[in-house]
């Protein structure tokens, strides 16, 4: 039903005939076109008229003012599509400006990763049935946004910058609905979760999840380190060490399954939606909690033994002191994070001492 071709900056949908589409990204919200745009921009991309830029870019590929033009700064290249009976789906995807309800900065016009869907169906849809389409697209987003865990100051909807549409023909006589309990609009939607979920980028699920890298965490764990260096041992002889202890771990799903309960937590807790706890007793990370100190123990226990354990206890006690990075997380992760370094420091400090 579609053809895709890339010119230069520019990712092409064709359609095989002329489709109504209902997007975020023209002017007139509903248009007619054959066509659909996605164009590469720089990542620090500013326009003071956006809408003469996407006339400028359309005219250089020789198209008309009715094709809507999505912008993005991830490389259109690395685009996905899927299709089934119903229709398809084509998806580019970058998760660096997450946005939620509580986050601290808003937009400020720059593209950023930006997450575009473009979805049809081979379907005669009713106005409001194309529209509902629009609300299912929205609402799969958000839910593969959520469970991607994109980092924001809550529960992330996807990205600031995000772009969607929807085609189909419009006819008085097709389907008034497209919900997800449609047969259409649920086989969409899967079509959509699979392929954003898809996008997930592994190296960067920590970053996600505790607002850390691999490098970031090693670095936290290097400062705790030479408050009790091993006399005589290289710095970076222990650096090494302790990112390939880190990296080992962080390949078990046990240890996922520990962060992911923190972040999910945390996420309860900074939306108030945690049972007998109220927001304002979590952001002060109330002393009626020890679950988060018990979840941590468990994972130290579970990684290094009581010597694990006790390292934690240790690590704990010098991150308000050295003022850490992770010393500022919420609730349950500045816990996790503590019980990931003290375990390891504490395997660490056994291979250099030989055990002594």
């Amino acid at each position: 039903m579609v053809n895709i071709k890339i010119i230069d900056n520019n990712l092409i949908l064709e359609f095989d005939r002329e489709m109504d589409i209902m997007t975020t990204v023209h002017i007139n919200a509903i248009t007619k076109s054959k066509f659909i745009v996605i164009n590469q921009v720089e990542k620090d991309f500013k326009t003071k008229d956006v809408e003469e830029f996407k006339k400028r870019a359309l005219k250089s590929i020789g198209l008309n003012e009715n094709t809507p033009v999505f912008l993005t700064a991830v490389d259109v290249k690395n685009y996905k599509t899927k299709e089934n009976e119903f229709g398809g789906v084509l998806i580019t995807a970058g998760f660096e400006i997450p946005n939620c309800i509580y986050q601290k900065e808003l937009f400020n016009g720059i593209c950023g990763g930006t997450i575009n869907i473009i979805s049809w169906v081979n379907l005669k849809l009713t106005p409001n049935g194309l529209l509902d389409l629009f609300r299912t697209v929205t609402e799969t987003k958000c839910l593969a946004s959520s469970d991607l865990l994109l980092r924001c100051e809550s529960r992330a909807s996807g990205t600031s910058s995000d772009g969607i549409g929807v085609a189909a023909e419009i006819s008085n006589d097709g389907f008034m609905f497209s919900g997800l309990a449609t047969y259409h609009g649920n086989a969409i939607a899967r079509l959509i979760y699979e392929t954003l979920i898809s996008f997930d980028n592994k190296q960067s699920l920590l970053k996600r999840s505790l607002g850390m890298s691999l490098e970031e965490l090693v670095e936290q764990a290097m400062i705790v380190y030479n408050n009790a260096p091993v006399p005589n041992v290289d710095e970076k002889t222990v650096y090494n060490m302790i990112y390939n202890e880190l990296d080992n771990e962080l390949k078990d799903p046990n240890v996922w399954s520990y962060i992911i309960a923190a972040r999910e937590l945390d996420l309860r807790g900074v939306s108030d939606t945690f049972p007998y706890l109220n927001k304002e007793e979590f952001e002060k990370d109330s002393k009626r909690i020890i679950a988060d100190e018990a979840i941590a123990s468990s994972l130290s226990i579970y990684l290094s033994g009581f010597k694990g354990l006790t390292s934690t206890y240790w690590v704990d006690t010098i991150k308000d002191k050295e003022n850490l990075k992770f010393s500022h997380l919420p609730m349950f992760e500045d816990d996790i994070v503590s019980a990931l370094i003290g375990s390891t420091l504490s395997k660490i400090y056994d291979k250099l001492l030989g055990g002594k």
